[in-house]
């Protein structure tokens, strides 16, 4: 960082402080994870670039050579995954469509010139987990009865993860404010890229809230937290954040004897499931909040196997033989 020159350095301030004027929402989500990617590629001039002005007409020229050139030093010394590097290339091109909206420069040095990583959608970044019903109520079984390692929030948080298939930046931002017992929802919850949400949740997550909120009033002193969820450090309440939820999630997977289990599997179960009970494919993507029923069947729905096939084409040769003898 202390190599990069000051002149790049103030372009990007530039563009970050006009981006987080109008989505100041963004800042600690979206927009710190592209200051982060830019800085990288900052730091990657400064060493192998001799500090290249990102203005320059010598940029300017051989952006596609230098891009491709980071592409490879991503993969083969940072060992960055193609799903990576696909989002600092972005990041750099925000830079450049900003730029040019802005008149600061005659056109974009690599639009339409630089092929992304492919099938980087394809790339297996984290397993994913589909719990069955049986799986569910096994999980919801022992946070009931075991007291001494799950608490209510334990309870609490599970109940509105099954029930609601949000993402877990829904999770982290639930609020008293913003939560409407009666329809059990909460209201326009931040998601990503300041994407409102609503938050539903069923009866028995409805029980728990209440006897969650009386616990707080009654045993809490002066406690003015309006997250739902909080955590207690250096003697006052928090927010409970995104690794404290992460942590809950794989006590919740060993339960079922899986290790590595994490929040978007929780999202993954409820969307499946919906679509396995259902056979409605659209009502699992409105859940979803998805804008193609085509995300939702590609990324949220359980794979079948040839097993599974079979006995279910099995099973309509003897529905339709059924029916032609009657």
């Amino acid at each position: 960082m202390a190599l990069i020159s000051e002149d790049n350095i103030k372009k990007f301030d530039k563009y970050y402080k006009s981006c987080t004027i109008k989505n100041p929402e963004m800042v600690n989500t979206t927009f710190k994870t592209y200051k982060s990617n830019f800085m990288q590629f900052l730091c990657y001039l400064a060493v192998d670039h001799n500090n290249i002005d990102l203005y320059s007409e010598e940029f300017m020229a051989d952006a596609v050579d230098i891009l491709e050139s980071y592409i490879a030093f991503c993969q083969s010394t940072l060992k960055n995954n193609k799903k990576t590097i696909n989002n600092k290339i972005s990041a750099v091109s925000s830079f450049y469509l900003w730029s040019l909206k802005r008149g600061l420069i005659p056109l974009h040095p690599f639009d339409k010139k630089l092929e992304r990583m492919k099938y980087a959608a394809d790339e297996k970044i984290i397993n994913s987990y589909f719990l069955t019903h049986e799986q569910i109520e096994k999980i919801k079984h022992e946070l009931e009865t075991n007291t001494k390692d799950f608490d209510i929030q334990d309870r609490i948080l599970f109940e509105i993860a099954i029930d609601s298939a949000n993402r877990i930046g829904s999770l982290e931002r639930l609020t008293l404010s913003a939560l409407d017992i009666d329809n059990m929802v909460f209201n326009n919850i931040r998601e990503k890229r300041a994407y409102y949400v609503e938050v539903v949740f069923e009866d028995k997550a409805k029980e728990l809230i209440l006897e969650w909120l009386e616990m707080r009033k009654d045993g809490y002193d002066k406690l003015e937290v309006d997250s739902l969820l909080i955590t207690y450090h250096n003697n006052e309440y928090h927010p409970m954040k995104r690794n404290a939820i992460h942590w809950r999630m794989r006590k919740y997977g060993r339960i079922v004897g899986i290790e590595d289990f994490h929040a978007h599997c929780t999202r993954k179960t409820r969307l499946n499931l919906v679509y396995e009970d259902s056979n409605d494919l659209l009502l699992a993507s409105e859940l979803a909040n998805h804008k193609s029923t085509q995300t939702t069947s590609d990324s949220y729905i359980r794979p079948r196997s040839k097993a599974e096939l079979r006995d279910k084409i099995n099973a309509l040769k003897e529905k339709n033989q059924t029916q032609d003898v009657d």
